[in-house]
């Protein structure tokens, strides 16, 4: 079954046995996350009131998230965007969320990837789900090679001059005694090296990115990871790629290296997607694993690469405060800024009243902005539309930005903003 976006499933008029309120997916913030959803009208939260369609009826629709699972034992659902995959940039979407400063662990909340069930076939998602590996991979590996690579005693058997560690007797004799050479030693020691299992196993998975990032169309983007690729090997060039599927099943994550766990569950899935194979990188990509992408999330980091591009510090990324968490606060101008992956925002219709009433109790929050208030915070809501490219902070103020935009016309200190989606040319 093919959908997209936000779209209702053919044929089911009840729920379903198994799934009964949908599909939900895992989440470690305190928000439901949905695959599919019983809904009986089709309207998601954030487009009641105002912009709400005529009455869709009941059924199962497909939420914000994109992905490939499985609805039954047989049948497989992949979902799009609205959008188009074949129009969305992912790779340059995911390498400036990735950019935005904010810690590598929250950027694992915007997707999940199992695979452990069968792949489906879903070559929609060709241009998703190989930049999102590679580009979270290269940047975790990044963050590893700015201190020092791990090292661990290893164990060594080597022919030598000289006895180092503890002569192999067997090894020796058959490797010196009986073929003559009084001149050698068989030893085994231990070396304390950077060689060990666990950057084996990045080394090799760095060597498949190589590759993969030549199959990726050419721009700026490609460009600049793989200067962050040399960068990595770089630093892995006294250590092997050589290591066995067997080993990999013995490497443990260790809670004192958390950055090299995350990049050892990314290691072991490029390597699994692949079929551990440098070759299969090549050829047809159409049979995915199982996966999901949430959408507003993903555009949620999109725009704070965006802000810190342009104001650095200046931007507060989910402060805590007494309502909630905002997406984004700034305190010089004050300004609360929200985004919304609802692209019917970019009609003439209203914001809806939930969107207002969240907002105002943000701009409202003394937890959040602790000098008196002597003025109404404004209030900005960002969403997505089609269209060319752009960074609408860089080199402006928000003062001045606030100025050239106009303010809603029902709602006092509200303000809208579209915001694209980074496309291919």
């Amino acid at each position: 079954m093919r959908y997209q976006e936000h779209q209702r499933l053919d044929g089911i008029s009840s729920p379903h046995e198994k799934w009964k309120e949908g599909m939900r997916l895992p989440s470690k913030q305190e928000k439901d996350r949905w695959f599919f959803r019983w809904q009986w009208n089709g309207i998601f939260p954030g487009e009641e009131d105002e912009n709400a369609e005529t009455d869709k009826g009941p059924g199962y629709y497909t939420s914000y998230v994109i992905g490939a699972q499985w609805f039954d034992d047989e049948k497989s659902l992949v979902v799009t965007p609205k959008a188009g995959c074949s129009k969305i940039d992912f790779l340059q979407l995911f390498s400036r969320c990735l950019q935005a400063g904010f810690e590598l662990e929250a950027f694992s909340e915007i997707y999940g990837i199992d695979m452990e069930q069968p792949r489906i076939k879903a070559p929609e998602l060709q241009s998703v789900l190989s930049p999102l590996i590679v580009v979270h991979f290269l940047s975790v590996v990044r963050v590893i090679v700015q201190g020092e690579l791990k090292k661990d005693y290893i164990q060594r058997e080597e022919n030598l001059k000289k006895v180092k560690g503890h002569i192999s007797v067997l090894r020796h004799e058959r490797t010196n005694v009986l073929r003559k050479r009084p001149d050698k030693v068989f030893c085994r020691y231990q070396e304390y090296s950077v060689d060990i299992p666990e950057n084996r196993l990045l080394k090799k998975a760095l060597n498949f990115v190589r590759q993969l990032l030549q199959t990726f169309p050419h721009s700026e983007s490609r460009s600049s990871l793989e200067h962050t690729l040399n960068q990595c090997l770089s630093a892995f060039a006294h250590v092997s790629d050589e290591i066995e599927i067997w080993e990999l099943k013995h490497l443990k994550h260790q809670k004192l290296f958390r950055t090299y766990s995350e990049a050892i569950r990314l290691a072991q899935i490029i390597l699994r997607r692949y079929d551990y194979s440098l070759t299969n990188i090549q050829s047809s990509e159409e049979d995915c694993p199982v996966f999901w992408l949430d959408m507003p999330l993903l555009y949620e980091h999109y725009i704070l690469g965006l802000l810190r591009e342009a104001y650095e510090d200046q931007i507060l990324y989910q402060a805590k405060g007494s309502t909630g968490y905002p997406d984004f606060i700034c305190l010089d101008p004050r300004l609360v800024i929200d985004t919304k992956y609802i692209p019917s925002l970019g009609s003439k219709s209203k914001i809806s009243s939930d969107i207002i009433r969240q907002l105002s109790g943000y701009a409202r929050d003394r937890k959040l902005f602790k000098d008196p208030i002597t003025e109404p915070i404004p209030c900005l809501v960002i969403y997505p539309e089609e269209g060319a490219e752009r960074n609408p902070f860089r080199d402006k103020p928000l003062r001045e930005l606030l100025l050239e935009i106009e303010e809603e016309k029902s709602v006092w200190g509200f303000y809208r903003l579209a915001v694209p989606l980074p496309t291919l040319r």
